[in-house]
Order: C-alpha cells, then sequence, then structure tokens
C-alpha cells in the first residue's frame, strides 16, 4: 500500500508540473484565431468581388487590336502588325515597338480614332486595375492568415 501512495504521489506531481497557459495567452489566442476567421470572410468576400470582375470582363467581350490603326506622340501614325494576349507590336514608319493593352491605350500612349474602341479599353484597363488591386488583397489576407497561424502555433508550444 505504501507503494501504490509514492506512485499517486509521482502522478499527481508530473501533472502539477506541465504549465497552464495564463489568461493573456489565452486572449492572445482568441484575438489570433478571431483575426484569421475575420480574415477568412474577408478572402471568401474578396473570391465573390474576382468572380464578379470575371462577369464584367465576359459581358465586355474581346475586341483584337491586330491591324487597328493609333497614333503615338513620338512616333507619329502606326498600324498594330501583332497581338500576343495583352502585347502589341505597333510598326510605325520608321520602327517597331511593343505595348501593353489594355493600358497604353486607355492611358493614352496611343491614340485611336474610334471613340468606341477607346471606351472599351477604358473598361478593360479599369477591371484589370480592379483584378490586380482585389488579388494583391487576397494575398495579403494570406500571408496576415499565416502569420497568425504561426503566432498560435507559438503560444501553444509553451504548454506542450
Amino acid at each position: 500500500m505504501g507503494l501504490n501512495m509514492e506512485n499517486d504521489d509521482v502522478e499527481v506531481k508530473s501533472t502539477e508540473n506541465k504549465k497552464k497557459p495564463t489568461k493573456k495567452t489565452k486572449e492572445m489566442l482568441e484575438e489570433n484565431a478571431n483575426k484569421i476567421e475575420e480574415l477568412r470572410q474577408e478572402q471568401d468576400s474578396l473570391s465573390a468581388v474576382l468572380m464578379d470582375l470575371d462577369n464584367e470582363e465576359n459581358a465586355l467581350g474581346e475586341k483584337s487590336a491586330l491591324n487597328m490603326s493609333v497614333t503615338h506622340k513620338k512616333f507619329g501614325e502606326g498600324t498594330v502588325i501583332k497581338q500576343d494576349g495583352k502585347y502589341i507590336e505597333v510598326k510605325f514608319a520608321d520602327v517597331v515597338k511593343k505595348f501593353v493593352l489594355p493600358g497604353c491605350i486607355a492611358d493614352k500612349f496611343l491614340e485611336v480614332a474610334d471613340n468606341d474602341t477607346f471606351e472599351y479599353y477604358v473598361k478593360s484597363n479599369e477591371i484589370h486595375k480592379k483584378r490586380m488591386n482585389t488579388e494583391l488583397k487576397i494575398k495579403s489576407a494570406t500571408f496576415a492568415i499565416q502569420r497568425h497561424e504561426d503566432a498560435i502555433e507559438k503560444l501553444n508550444a509553451k504548454f506542450k
């Protein structure tokens, strides 16, 4: 019987030696968990924005810039001779230059005579800028979630 008492004492001591989280640590864990939840909700809403932008872009359609006549302030009149995705090559009198659509037209580096074409590229550029901004916010939220998860992991590691 004396032997059992000693074993019971040992067990009590081993559970007593285990650290328990402080009130402040519990608050920090809860704060990090709440922030992660907020960031995930933000990511969900931003994903919905991306879907809306996709729909807007699909509704706008695609216009080929190939063979379009343009004017540049320095190089003068030119014609688009090649289009590879968002990149175009314009043949001017002396030189061939590359530009990036839709910004080169929307930002008036290249001017077009047709107002409808200009409006198309302005809308396309706005959608592009919104998309880039939204994707950046999603990536930022992803990194913030990772930082909060790391903080939770460090706090929990103290009590194992």
